[in-house]
């Protein structure tokens, strides 16, 4: 990964150990909504009960940008149980039983 720091050098960092835990990578596709699902809210919930919450943006810095797709580590845990997604066109979209340790690209429903 690189890290752009303002006023100060860059760095680069190297993962060297092993993975430890499960994760998911979402990246969500507007069709009503902005074609970068710029603004949509993300609630994952876990079988344990564990609820995670994020959102898309880019805005992060300055003279820079973030990742637009979502990173959810998901620990010891290899499923989602329910993964609700909040266009911002208000369309909900709900996917149930998603496996961990994949990326997956979401596109916002027609309707």
């Amino acid at each position: 990964a690189a890290v752009c720091r303002l006023n100060d050098t860059h760095l680069f960092f190297k993962k060297t150990g092993a993975s430890t835990g499960n994760w998911i990578l979402l990246r969500l596709r507007g069709t009503r909504s902005n074609r970068d699902g710029i603004g949509t809210k993300v609630q994952i919930t876990l079988p344990s009960g564990l609820k995670q919450y994020d959102h898309v943006s880019t805005a992060n810095g300055i003279y820079s940008a973030s990742d637009k797709r979502l990173h959810f580590g998901l620990g010891a845990e290899t499923l989602i149980k329910n993964l609700e997604i909040f266009w911002p066109s208000g369309v909900k979209q709900t996917l149930e039983n998603v496996k961990g340790n994949q990326s997956l690209v979401i596109t916002e429903p027609e309707r």
